[in-house]
């Protein structure tokens, strides 16, 4: 039964010049994507593989957005292609670390299936960054194809479970998600989570990026990846929420690429006015918990011969709700050069209302 089998569901390979600031849009028909009309698919996770260009540099490969049934997913879904902080490394080049997902696959727990959904065809949206992009770059999305009278078995029960809690340990908050129990059918796909068309609460998958516009203060103090303030250049780079109790953002994975200089000292989360975890993490270049893209300066501390890279790192699980949270950073007292950090933020996109 070949439909139970992860698969390669779309495959991108771009060639030749793309110039600074354009976006690469290719078709389903393109990427190999289009499914049979009785046939319904979840993406499970992402490879990207950028070639370095004569003489090793990199180019930047600034965003990658999925496209579902045509509906860009850019809100939820954020990703830096570049080679040296890519969020999402070929699956074989991974070093010591899991794989990103966008969630679990063939799960009835709404807060696990969070896999990206469409019923007719998925592509991509690349985005070239300053100085364009010479060198081929590829990118796969690999996941599960059902027949729609498989469902009913690949899940199990056939049933997507609510309501359904999710548990924030650290500070012992608990956020029940209700709706009514949804039978997993090809007519329900696209409104399970991670699908277009979900009711409230919705639940999707949460991952973005974001650089340092601005230098840092040259005093430890917090900087805030904040977009309504110009500390990020776009508002799909922003990591301030300011959330009501119809709003959440679980916080599964923090991750950063801390500066060359080498005056990056801390970083953490901002929730309610505490900060997690307590003392925040110290990020330094030398030793950093965080890093994530590219294993340099801690494995293989050369450009482009060093093939392994870390996935962003997991922490424990963190949850915005009903209140002010964000990511911040601090540096040792000497100023952070702006665009010399990059910060990644993985998790749990909840919206109860909308």
């Amino acid at each position: 039964m070949e439909h139970y089998e992860m698969r390669l569901l779309a495959d991108y390979i771009h060639t030749g010049v793309q110039a600074a600031d354009t976006w690469a849009k290719p078709s389903p028909r393109d990427v190999g994507s289009e499914l049979e009309k009785n046939e319904v698919a979840e993406v499970v996770f992402a490879e990207v593989v950028q070639s370095p260009v004569s003489g090793g540099g990199e180019e930047a490969l600034k965003k990658i957005i999925p496209v579902l049934d045509g509906q860009k997913y850019g809100e939820y879904v954020s990703l830096s292609g570049t080679l040296s902080s890519v969020m999402a490394p070929r699956r074989r080049s991974i070093w010591g670390a899991k794989l990103f997902s966008f969630g679990a696959p063939h799960s009835n727990d709404p807060t696990k299936s969070t896999t990206l959904k469409y019923t007719e065809h998925v592509t991509l949206e690349c985005l070239a960054g300053t100085g364009g992009i010479t060198g081929d770059y590829r990118i796969r999305l690999w996941g599960y194809v059902y027949k729609e009278d498989e469902l009913p078995v690949a899940f199990p029960g056939g049933t997507m479970m609510f309501p359904a809690p999710i548990i924030e340990h650290p500070r012992g908050r608990r956020l029940m998600l209700v709706k009514e129990p949804i039978p997993v059918t090809g007519k329900t796909w696209n409104t399970l989570p991670g699908g277009k068309d979900q009711s409230i609460p919705k639940i999707n998958p949460f991952v973005r990026y974001a650089f340092n516009k601005l230098a840092t203060d040259g005093k430890s103090g917090d900087y805030q990846f904040r977009y309504t303030t110009g500390n990020v250049d776009e508002s799909d780079e922003n990591m301030y929420f300011d959330f009501d109790t119809l709003n959440a953002l679980v916080i599964e994975g923090l991750g950063i690429r801390a500066d060359l200089a080498g005056h990056l000292a801390k970083t953490g989360l901002l929730i309610a006015g505490d900060y997690h975890p307590k003392g925040l993490i110290p990020t330094d270049y030398d030793d950093n918990p965080l890093h994530f893209g590219q294993t340099y300066p801690f494995i293989f501390n050369t450009l482009p011969e060093n093939p392994f890279f870390y996935t962003i790192p997991r922490l424990e699980r963190y949850m915005v709700w009903g209140e002010k949270g964000m990511v911040v950073v601090r540096d040792d007292g000497t100023a952070v050069a702006a665009n010399d950090l990059i910060v990644a933020l993985t998790g749990i996109r909840v919206e109860m209302k909308g």
